[in-house]
């Protein structure tokens, strides 16, 4: 049987590249407040798009909406976590999950759905763990540092889609290297 990244490189299953914004830095505790993400078939191009924000259950903090723009008011009409993750997870559906630091987003999301009585899904890659294997003689693999060495565009703005588009971007060009 084949993991999840030979499929993927094969372009045998398409792929969902998402990113999250969230309130903290630990699951347990923290909140999402966003999920972006791009669905991705190699084999025929055809790329798809989601993105919601989710209803925190707490004010957003200071350093989050410095860094994202984000403020309380923005989530005034944003749907409930469950009616957020039920919609993500149906745009996933059985196409592995790819993140830049996968650890970090993929515990979001297993706590956030744990809260609301669902299942997230578990096939996943990292996408930071594998450009560590093929783009080297960095002195970090921050997506930034990344994106930069493989001369990817990277939008100015801290937001999850447009961490999603550097961060795809970066994973198809590593997996052209």
């Amino acid at each position: 049987m084949s993991t999840p990244l030979e499929r993927i490189a094969a372009g045998e299953t398409p792929y969902v590249f998402f990113d999250l914004e969230t309130t903290g830095l630990t699951p347990k505790r923290d909140r999402v407040i966003e999920i972006a993400a791009l669905r991705f078939d190699r084999a025929s191009g055809e790329l798809s798009t989601f993105q919601t924000l989710m209803k925190p259950d707490r004010a957003i903090p200071a350093f989050v909406r410095a860094m994202t723009g984000l403020d309380d008011a923005a989530f005034v009409d944003a749907p409930e976590p469950r009616d957020a993750l039920e919609r993500f997870f149906a745009f996933v559906g059985p196409a592995p999950l790819v993140a830049y630091n996968i650890p970090f987003d993929h515990a979001f999301l297993l706590a956030e759905a744990e809260r609301a009585g669902l299942t997230a899904p578990a096939e996943t890659v990292c996408a930071m763990r594998f450009a560590q294997s093929r783009v080297k003689d960095l002195p970090n693999h921050r997506l930034e540092t990344v994106a930069k060495a493989l001369d990817c565009p990277r939008p100015r703005a801290r937001r999850a889609m447009e961490d999603c588009l550097t961060g795809l971007t970066v994973f198809e060009k590593a997996l052209a290297i």
